[in-house]
């Protein structure tokens, strides 16, 4: 499979990554002091291995900052790297930042590449839609919107300090606070326009604490149950990234026949919680 430029379509994702990679915000730190300022890297690849990608204005929808009492966009300038930095953290609680890109454009060779990233993501009966539809086995052209979320704990972590969703299209949020100590696990809501997405797979990336990715990275699979939940278990150290995938028909712009929706939420664990 390869990226393509599609007819006047401008807003391609300008990064080395596929269509087959997470994409997900990687925090230099998911605990601060109130007070502090965060800084994130915008990350593509896989087994939370990837490329840092600048902030370009047409890879990037918007940016926002999700604190205990307020809502602000993050500003960037073109080309800085990291992505997301000087973001102030004045109150205590949990913070949430979210990124929504613009669509990018893949096109995949044959309708067997198509269906083995498909099987990957857990989208198998799309295969078998592609062909109800009529559609071309071959130059099979797919459009694609990241929806990134993640957590940064300030100060100490309390049971009151929740995350909710902030808007977008495709979205995980955690039913809870992944930060408060003693948890086995924590349950997590995926929702497509504000609707529970049940039966669908979630792809769970765990990296342990002192670990390298992609070498030390497990990857393990649940699905939502039919109210859209799944519960994750959090009992090692590390850094986790959820991920699932959305697929919907489209026609157009030019040659796209699948637009997908990539859903992703990262937060970290503790050694001693």
């Amino acid at each position: 499979m390869r990226a393509i430029w599609i007819g006047l379509v401008a807003n391609i994702l300008a990064v080395t990554g596929a269509v087959g990679h997470e994409f997900w915000i990687a925090p230099e730190s998911y605990r601060s002091d109130p007070g502090a300022e965060i800084t994130a890297h915008l990350r593509v690849g896989q087994d939370m291995s990837g490329d840092a990608i600048p902030y370009l204005s047409r890879t990037v929808a918007g940016m926002g900052h999700w604190g205990p009492d307020s809502t602000s966009a993050i500003g960037a300038r073109e080309g800085d790297l990291p992505a997301i930095a000087g973001v102030g953290l004045d109150a205590p609680g949990l913070h949430r930042l979210s990124v929504e890109t613009n669509p990018a454009y893949i096109v995949f060779d044959t309708l067997t590449d198509f269906a083995d990233y498909l099987a990957y993501e857990g989208l198998d009966a799309v295969a078998a839609l592609h062909r109800e539809r009529g559609l071309a086995e071959t130059e099979i052209a797919e459009a694609y919107i990241r929806n990134a979320r993640t957590l940064v704990q300030v100060g100490p972590a309390r049971e009151d300090q929740r995350d909710a969703p902030t808007g977008m299209a495709f979205e995980l949020t955690a039913l809870g606070n992944p930060y408060l100590p003693g948890q086995s696990g924590i349950e997590v809501l995926l929702q497509w326009q504000g609707v529970a997405e049940a039966e669908t797979q979630l792809a769970i990336f765990h990296l342990p604490l002192g670990g390298t990715a992609p070498a030390d990275t497990v990857r393990t699979l649940t699905r939502t149950d039919a109210k859209g939940r799944a519960r994750i278990a959090i009992d090692a150290a590390g850094t986790y990234l959820l991920n699932s995938v959305h697929m919907e028909p489209v026609e157009g712009p030019g040659s796209v026949v699948w637009q997908s929706h990539w859903a992703s939420l990262t937060f970290a664990v503790a050694a001693s919680r």
